[in-house]
């Protein structure tokens, strides 16, 4: 009986797969984005700590995500070549 593997490998990719994962990087960046902006508002008219360390997490969770992307676009650019 052989198992099928769903996890998502970047090295066994294609590109249908890498097209895929960049549009829900896409939308999870644009949640993240519009949650630290709510945030960075709270933040400002309440100035308590909890929300500047939740904009601090979502501006760490951002960087992420952005270098998640790239490394998807670098692996897109090698599957168009």
């Amino acid at each position: 009986m052989n198992k099928q593997n769903n996890k998502f490998v970047l090295a066994t990719a294609t590109l249908a797969e890498v097209n895929k994962q960049l549009k829900i990087n896409m939308l999870v960046t644009v949640v993240v984005a519009f949650v630290l902006f709510m945030n960075m508002m709270k933040f400002m008219s309440e100035k308590t700590f909890f929300y500047a360390a939740l904009v601090v997490l979502m501006i760490f969770l951002l960087f992420f995500i952005r270098k998640a992307r790239n490394i998807l676009m670098l692996r897109k650019q090698e599957l168009t070549q």
